[in-house]
């Protein structure tokens, strides 16, 4: 062979191979915390409340409604975690240990995706002061806290320490995350009325749900 066709060659191999693309790189995880769209099943969807940690380990805080003990919660059709066993009666609070840290990564800010708070703290807010919900069906609600310690019984039992706001909810936003401020204040487990009407919701405090499971509220600060 010439050298001048040598040559040739190797200029061409050089030119197929910077055409090439490079090789595929795996996705990096997806944001994930409060905000977040969960799924269990091919019908029940709620809204996840806030990231909590333990060690090493994440968490989502949620509604009751949005799994059971032993059941497995996606998001996006991927695999989040399996809920943790409960510490609350069934119309209380869950918390989902999240399992697939290859494809999700839990960050403190609500929602995940072009986030509009980022969590600070847990410091929880008193009677008359300004508060906000999330919620899959509803987005962002705000009113005041109306009442603190209140009872109140759901289809799935009774729960006490709900604190009672002026902030509307709609289906699908069960779990949603409420703030005041940049502070962590508690989880959606039910309220009356519609966003159309008017009407009132009750939240878990947050607080609770951490003591109970022993967890730290993760920040984004």
């Amino acid at each position: 062979m010439s050298l001048a066709r040598f040559r040739c060659l190797l200029g061409l191999v050089l030119v197929l191979c910077l055409a090439m693309p490079p090789a595929a790189q795996a996705d990096a995880p997806a944001p994930l915390g409060g905000g977040s769209v969960l799924q269990v099943g091919a019908a029940s969807r709620c809204t996840a409340g806030f990231a909590a940690v333990a060690g090493n380990v994440g968490y989502l805080i949620a509604s009751a409604a949005c799994g059971r003990p032993g059941e497995t919660v996606s998001s996006a059709g991927r695999v989040v975690g399996v809920v943790a066993a409960a510490q609350f009666p069934p119309s209380g609070a869950i918390v989902i240990r999240v399992t697939n840290t290859a494809e999700w990564r839990l960050v403190g800010s609500i929602p995940p995706v072009d986030s509009r708070v980022t969590i600070t703290g847990a410091t929880e807010a008193a009677v008359g002061a300004s508060v906000c919900k999330y919620g899959l069906t509803s987005g962002w609600r705000c009113g005041v806290i109306l009442a603190k310690n209140q009872t109140v019984t759901f289809p799935g039992g009774t729960l006490t320490g709900l604190t009672r706001t002026s902030v509307c909810a709609e289906p699908g936003d069960a779990g949603g995350p409420f703030v005041s401020g940049t502070q962590a204040q508690g989880v959606l487990v039910g309220g009356s009325g519609t966003c159309a009407t008017g009407g009132t919701s009750y939240f878990l405090p947050v607080n609770r749900v951490l003591s109970a499971y022993r967890l730290s509220i993760l920040t984004g600060a």
